[in-house]
């Protein structure tokens, strides 16, 4: 139990600086630096995945993806003869019906939703799926990012703050000499790390809104 709790936590790769109010303030940042961590790395791995199941590289795109499984569903389609029936009408109607197919279609918040009907492949079936996970884990990201980054910021602005009192805050906590000198080291060096963080929120939003903006693009 302890080693699946141990192996699941996210390193946020904070260092300890040696100061109570500094080291607290830190902590405050954990929080929102590990969910965007989180964030950040199953969205990376659900387009990895599903760059990997339409056989594409890493510089592949969603709208190459897609034309993949369009093309791949119209050859099913092609290939798919509905058994004849001896009356037409309804019976004709349904047989329309199961013809592979998918659709793209919107939700009342405008994200894609990926509609199939007809009989699919296990292989298809694995690619629709990963799509659909990929879309979820956008529109999840899109749904927290802006929250992510205020909190990030407002700790950001808050440590920068003790910044200038370090030297003094180093003496009134004991630390002098090369202790101090780490202190302050570790200080920027979780500074720095929050600001990076920033960053990568911010470009997980923009990649995230990229995706719906391809997939909900008009196929050519």
């Amino acid at each position: 139990m302890s080693v699946k709790r141990k192996s699941s936590r996210v390193n946020t790769g904070m260092k300890l600086v040696g100061i109570k109010t500094v080291d607290d303030q830190f902590k405050t940042a954990v929080a929102p630096l590990c969910e965007s961590i989180a964030m950040r790395n199953k969205l990376e791995a659900a387009l990895i995945d599903w760059q990997e199941e339409c056989g594409l590289g890493p510089a592949g795109t969603i709208r190459q993806g897609i034309r993949l499984i369009h093309s791949r569903m119209m050859t099913l389609a092609v290939n798919s003869t509905p058994p004849s029936s001896p009356s037409a009408g309804s019976e004709t109607s349904r047989s329309q019906d199961v013809v592979p197919s998918f659709m793209i279609e919107s939700d009342d918040k405008n994200f894609p939703v990926i509609i199939v009907t007809g009989q699919i492949p296990d292989q298809l079936q694995r690619t629709f799926q990963k799509l659909k996970t990929l879309i979820s884990h956008c529109v999840a990201t899109l749904g927290h990012a802006d929250t992510l980054l205020t909190k990030i910021e407002e700790s950001i602005k808050h440590i920068s703050e003790s910044h200038d009192e370090l030297a003094h805050l180093c003496l009134e906590s004991g630390l002098k000499g090369q202790k101090a000198t780490r202190a302050a080291e570790n200080f920027t060096w979780n500074l720095r790390l929050l600001k990076a963080q920033l960053s990568l929120v911010s470009k997980s939003q923009d990649e995230a809104q990229d995706i719906i903006t391809q997939v909900t693009l008009p196929r050519a």
